[in-house]
């Protein structure tokens, strides 16, 4: 299980996973059709099953691993309505590939990846309150 913390009512730091290198795609190909899908991010309460969060927007980022290739990372930013609960969360990722796409004689074909995939996304949030 891949844990993040934060804070209640903290919009950082950013919520950001790797895509996986899991032997059924070549990781290039991966980041490749990321620049062309569209991110989502959902989470829910784990006691209760609510949703806090539905299909809220995400990032594309890169990101430089000193390697010589181009790298992407998937991010979400918080709003303040987003940690206002303390509690443990169950969070998920869905990337859309609308299109087919063919980049450098590799086709990425239509369809949704849910992500993580090898282990699930535990975000738990802080009370982390302090009476001044």
């Amino acid at each position: 299980m891949k844990q993040f913390v934060i804070n209640k009512n903290s919009t950082l730091p950013y919520l950001e996973i790797e895509p996986i290198h899991d032997g059924r795609h070549t990781y290039k190909k991966l980041y490749l059709a990321l620049q062309a899908a569209s991110v989502t991010f959902t989470m829910c309460n784990m006691v209760t099953g609510i949703k806090k969060i539905a299909n809220a927007p995400c990032y594309i980022v890169p990101f430089d691993d000193e390697g010589c290739e181009e790298k992407y990372k998937i991010q979400y930013r918080w709003n303040k309505r987003d940690t206002t609960e303390p509690g443990i969360y169950i969070g998920q990722f869905k990337i859309k590939f609308d299109t087919d796409i063919t980049i450098e004689d590799m086709t990425f074909p239509k369809g949704e990846l849910i992500v993580p995939i090898a282990e699930e996304l535990q975000i738990v949030v802080n009370d982390g309150s302090i009476k001044i």
